[in-house]
């Protein structure tokens, strides 16, 4: 049975009685009653699904909230939990680069940072940042491989040598003789 807010007759009948989670018709709807954690984000549907379910069992209003706080509180913990993890990956991701490149590290991070800010700009350079990627061992070696590859084509005065005259292929795979 579905019970709406009990009278206080109904509840002198019921000792410890408590008001239930109202359906939505109702005209003070649980969706007043029950506060929502506004540093996580609830969608509407995920709401009425909980009030549904809350009607459902003849939950109180109390015992709902209840369970909306430990949601909110469980679900802070795994994010915080999970933001952890990635920075533990990404100091790992930190490490795995200076023992692959040793010494040339700071060399081999610094060119794959102006190879990654000249095809991806600002754009690409805060998405590695922001997503841990730009200390994932294979992006920091393909980058670090296009920098080694584009700086090959300038000279050290900056101007492009006599690569201008090659085709894509040999761009990309160098030139290659007869009997490779």
């Amino acid at each position: 049975m579905n019970k709406e807010y009990s009278s206080s007759q109904d509840n002198a009948s019921c000792p410890g009685a408590t008001e239930t989670v109202p359906d939505a018709t109702s005209d003070n709807a649980a969706e007043e009653q029950i506060r929502w954690p506004e540093d996580l984000s609830v969608s509407q549907q995920a709401q009425t699904a909980f009030l549904e379910m809350a009607r459902t069992l003849q939950l109180s209003v109390q015992q709902a909230q209840q369970l909306v706080d430990l949601e909110a509180r469980l679900s802070r913990e795994n994010a915080q939990e999970q933001s952890r993890r990635q920075q533990e990956q990404v100091r790992q991701w930190g490490e795995q680069l200076q023992q692959f490149y040793g010494p040339q590290w700071e060399e081999a991070i610094s060119l794959a940072v102006r190879a990654a800010d000249t095809f991806g700009g600002p754009e690409l350079r805060a998405l590695l940042e922001e997503t841990g990627l730009g200390n994932h061992p294979v992006i920091v070696r393909t980058f670090n491989e296009i920098g080694k590859r584009i700086s090959e084509d300038f000279s050290a005065g900056g101007s492009e040598s006599s690569g201008t005259d090659k085709t894509f292929a040999e761009a990309l795979y160098g030139t290659m003789k007869k009997g490779e």
